[in-house]
């Protein structure tokens, strides 16, 4: 088993951390935690020291709980000018006798790297995302086909790129807080790599992450990310609404959106202690999202209109209440809403952390450098309540509407 993997996540919530492994392709979650002490502000980081603190802090309380040494991490970047372009790699295979090993994948890449257009101005590649193989007699793979007898091998993927400046925005205050990044990593592309290793029935759908601050749109297609924007407007905005609407404390105005949400009064007669219905709060909620289902309106503008009849939500701001009911009324379509299921991190706010993990571990071919290798079981939490079967799960298992555990 390879050694713990630690992902980090810098969001407009916080920056979040969460350690754990993948064994037989199930997460499991060694420590989680979050720091509200620096955040994204419309997207950027505005104070550096503040942020090096936040992660500083998060991993010398995660390798004191775990008693291990965390000096490196998977970094999660946001969806923010992502481009993506597909690209063919295709070299001979290496083996004497044909069969496909790492190496082969290497080349691949290592050609598709070396293609015209890869340098781009100003960008910097973030990764290069296989999704087909191709053998000899045209056979093809979605995963890549170790072992398997060819002579040649044509990798197919999505090479994704950030502005760099914006990358280094990024990376400079996690080098700077004394970590090495293992691998950086679209969250939104993690998300749907995870999502696919579920049983969702459709090709494509639209995958929304509501955040504090930001909410991602995704295009999935065929288990890829195709297309994906970031607006500025999260479940904190929605606080900040209410707390104008009724002039009440940012406090109180989130207590009442957890607990009451977007519902119609009740049989009895009802008002909050601040005088407002259960309806007068929905209608001051519904206004606030006016602005997520004109960013949903653009967006599905430019995507497939199959893709249109889906829609996936996770992060912590989709906990609200009604809020599947309220999209789904406005769109017409069918929403789902998903929780991780997975051990230490069962939580919605962690779907990106727990995805850079799964992505990581399995989805990455095993060439890079970097790669702690253990081969010794270690940390193994024992199996509680695990159900045989097969492995992709139903993804209607994984709906969660309780906010016990959630952040909105």
């Amino acid at each position: 088993m390879e050694k713990p993997i630690s992902a980090l996540e810098i969001t407009s919530s916080g920056v979040k951390l969460a350690v754990g492994y993948v064994y037989q392709h199930d997460v499991y979650i060694l420590h989680a935690l979050e720091s509200s002490r620096a955040r994204l502000v419309k997207g950027n980081i505005l104070d550096r020291d503040e942020m090096i603190i936040a992660i500083k802090e998060l991993v010398n309380q995660a390798s004191k709980e775990l008693d291990i040494k965390i000096e490196s991490v998977v970094l999660g970047l946001p969806s923010n000018g992502l481009e993506i372009n597909s690209r063919r790699g295709e070299t001979n295979t290496t083996d004497p006798s044909s069969k496909i090993c790492d190496f082969d994948a290497s080349n691949c890449i290592s050609m598709i790297n070396k293609q015209k257009g890869m340098d781009k101005v100003n960008k910097k590649l973030i990764d290069i995302v296989p999704y087909k193989y191709i053998l000899d007699d045209n056979v093809s793979y979605e995963h890549f086909p170790k072992n398997k007898v060819s002579k040649t091998i044509a990798m197919i993927a999505d090479v994704e790129f950030l502005d760099q400046a914006y990358e280094k925005m990024f990376t400079s205050v996690v080098t700077d807080a004394g970590l090495k990044i293992d691998k950086e990593v679209n969250v939104t592309n993690a998300a749907i790599k995870y999502l696919s290793s579920f049983d969702i029935k459709v090709n494509e759908y639209v995958f929304i992450h509501i955040g504090g601050r930001m909410t991602t749109l995704g295009f999935a297609y065929d288990n890829r990310l195709a297309k994906a924007q970031v607006i500025n407007f999260g479940s904190e905005d929605i606080t900040d609404e209410i707390a104008r609407e009724f002039n009440v404390s940012r406090e109180k105005a989130d207590y009442y959106k957890k607990v009451l949400g977007i519902d119609k009064n009740p049989d009895f007669d009802f008002v909050t202690a601040d005088g407002f219905s259960v309806e007068d709060l929905a209608r001051v909620i519904k206004k606030s999202l006016d602005k997520l289902v004109n960013a949903i309106n653009d967006f599905l503008i430019g995507i497939e209109e199959t893709a249109r009849n889906l829609f996936i939500l996770s992060g912590g701001g989709s906990n609200l209440y009604g809020l599947d009911n309220f999209l789904a009324y406005n769109f017409q379509n069918k929403i789902l809403r998903f929780t991780p299921y997975v051990y230490g991190a069962r939580n919605k706010s962690y779907t990106n952390c727990v995805s850079l993990i799964k992505y990581f571990a399995e989805y990455e071919i095993h060439t890079s450098p970097s790669r702690p290798y253990d081969l010794t079981l270690t940390r193994i939490s024992p199996i509680i309540d695990k159900k045989g079967g097969s492995h992709k799960k139903k993804i209607e298992d994984l709906l969660d509407t309780g906010l016990d555990d959630e952040v909105l």
